[in-house]
């Protein structure tokens, strides 16, 4: 019999924000702008749920030149205006969050300033515990590799196998199955088909997440 899921962990973009698309559209125009073209499709295509360095490498490599080094400033500073007037939550996840009473985290590939700015913007920070937000760029280690899920287990002192992760990601589910974690795709009502060959348990809507918590 397995064990029940004592810790569950949240993906931070396109997870608990709705920001994937808003970041790598953005991404893509700034690209554009600076002279490296590339579309808006094929950002979402290629960049949710990769480290920053990976898209840039991803460009550099289609236009056979180095990127500037002002890009991710100039991102990091057009996400923050953008965000701060047009990000939201994802539609049903405050419900999901303040209906799990067992202890939950946050682990993302993202600096930690900007999920905690994220979670504010979308008025979910107070579901979640000031040291409970992981990032990636805490430990230099990144999805898919499974450091950051195991990180965030360890300072709770629970075992991997009684995490949950929730990911809309092919890098992060990834990431939770090296780090022998549950782990639960969510296809955003279908729309991300690139979990479906992954061989996880899917869920399409937020409140659908409750049957895989045991």
């Amino acid at each position: 019999m397995s064990k029940p899921i004592s810790l569950v962990i949240f993906d931070c973009d396109g997870v608990l924000v709705d920001s994937e698309h808003l970041a790598n559209t953005l991404f893509a125009s700034i690209c554009r702008d600076l002279g490296f073209p590339i579309s808006d499709e094929e950002a979402m295509e290629h960049f949710p749920g990769n480290r920053f360095s990976t898209c840039v490498q991803y460009v550099e490599a289609k236009n056979g030149r180095s990127m500037p080094p002002e890009i991710l400033p100039l991102f990091r500073q057009q996400c923050t205006e953008v965000f701060a007037a047009r990000l939201l939550p994802i539609d049903g996840m405050a419900e999901v969050l303040n209906r799990i009473k067992r202890p939950k985290v946050v682990a993302s590939n993202g600096p930690k300033d900007k999920m905690v700015e994220n979670l504010i913007t979308c008025k979910l920070i107070h579901y979640f515990q000031p040291d409970h937000i992981f990032s990636a760029y805490d430990i230099n280690k990144w999805k898919p590799e499974p450091d950051l899920f195991l990180a965030a287990a360890d300072y709770m002192g629970i075992a991997p196998e009684e995490c949950l992760v929730i990911e809309d990601s092919t890098p992060g589910v990834q990431a939770a199955i090296a780090a022998g974690m549950h782990v639960v795709g969510f296809t955003h009502s279908m729309k991300n088909k690139k979990l479906f060959p992954l061989g996880v348990p899917l869920i399409h809507q937020p409140h659908e997440l409750y049957m895989h918590l045991g």
